[in-house]
């Protein structure tokens, strides 16, 4: 039937059920933004002309808006309605089917993520305060704890201590102990840990001994070692150029350092790697203070070669003072 109460085409009786209905249209709180709604001449119902369509419209377009409860909807309804309609309609108006399943499609979206949102606020509980109270060893204990101790303190339990001792204390898994086994078994814990706990100690110590030896030595070393193996790799130098020369091969430096090393006791092994790092190393820096010059030979095994710039100097101490007349040492480090 038509409905008085919007004053155009529409069936209160789809209304009513889409609404749940059990309510009274005059009566429901929906009544005044249906009577609203209806009249917006812009409103989608409006483009629609079979009442049932109309109606169905309208009630969806209602419910699009976030601050009413999509759940009011009853779109089981509407689905046994619209399969009725279908069913029984000669011409169907596809686009207006496809328009009232849209709408329906987001009733139900709003539905579902309504019903998330308020399982997410149902886990989101607040915890119940829980009262700390600290109130000292006495609260640790009951009744029948106090007296057991008494008891035992007293001596009127001598005759059941016994058999504490003998009893068996069967867990879940595993085979039963006596509760004397396990007190060993404790005891026995304890101390393994404290065993632990004493090579952790020394272990500790170890490593911070080590490391402050190394904060002392570290850096030190070469720096007091470094004028003197300049001085020996010079001396290395003059003593493999000749009057037509004074280009000589690193290789020749290398080896006179080695014997030198020898010389001076040190075995085979660690001369000849002395011997190395200390000849190219010197070599560097005496190329950058100005007493060598330094090049290689074309090749991927070119032949490094140092050419002495001062064929006149006899002496490595002169030779510096003449290079460096403000000493480049201060309190034997490099500066």
């Amino acid at each position: 039937m038509n409905l008085s109460i919007f004053e155009t085409d529409m069936r209160e009786d789809i209304v009513t059920k889409l609404l749940g209905g059990d309510i009274d249209l005059e009566t429901s709180r929906y009544l005044d933004r249906l009577l609203e709604l209806a009249s917006l001449e812009e409103a989608e119902h409006q483009f629609l002309i079979d009442p049932f369509d109309r109606s169905v419209a309208l009630v969806f377009q209602l419910f699009n808006s976030s601050d009413l409860d999509p759940w009011d909807v009853d779109l089981t309804i509407f689905l046994e309605m619209f399969n009725e309609r279908i069913e029984k309609t000669e011409n169907i108006d596809l686009p207006t089917c496809g328009k009232l399943v849209r709408m329906a499609w987001s009733i139900l979206k709003n539905q579902a993520s309504s019903l998330i949102e308020r399982q997410e606020k149902s886990l989101h509980y607040e915890e119940e305060e829980v009262w700390d109270f600290d109130g000292g060893w006495e609260t640790e204990f009951d009744d029948e704890d106090y007296n057991f101790s008494l008891g035992v303190l007293s001596g009127a339990a001598d005759d059941k201590l016994p058999s504490m001792f003998e009893g068996r204390i069967h867990r879940d898994e595993s085979r039963p102990v006596t509760l004397v086994e396990l007190l060993m078994g404790l005891q026995s814990a304890g101390k393994l840990a404290e065993e632990q706990r004493l090579r952790e100690a020394i272990a500790k110590e170890r490593r911070e001994s080590n490391e402050r030896a190394r904060a002392r030595f570290s850096g030190s070393l070469h720096v007091e070692n470094l004028e003197n193996d300049l001085k020996r790799t010079w001396n290395a130098l003059k003593n493999n150029t000749s009057e037509t020369s004074q280009s000589v091969e690193l290789s020749d430096i290398v080896s006179t350092l080695n014997q030198t090393s020898l010389k001076s006791g040190m075995n085979e092994e660690e001369a000849k790697a002395e011997a190395q790092v200390t000849a190219l190393v010197s070599a560097l820096f005496l190329t950058n203070r100005g007493y060598v010059d330094i090049s290689q030979e074309e090749g991927s095994n070119g032949k490094i070669v140092l050419e002495n710039l001062w064929k006149d100097a006899q002496d490595f101490s002169t030779l510096t003072k003449h290079l460096h007349p403000e000493s480049i040492l201060e309190d034997n480090k490099i500066v």
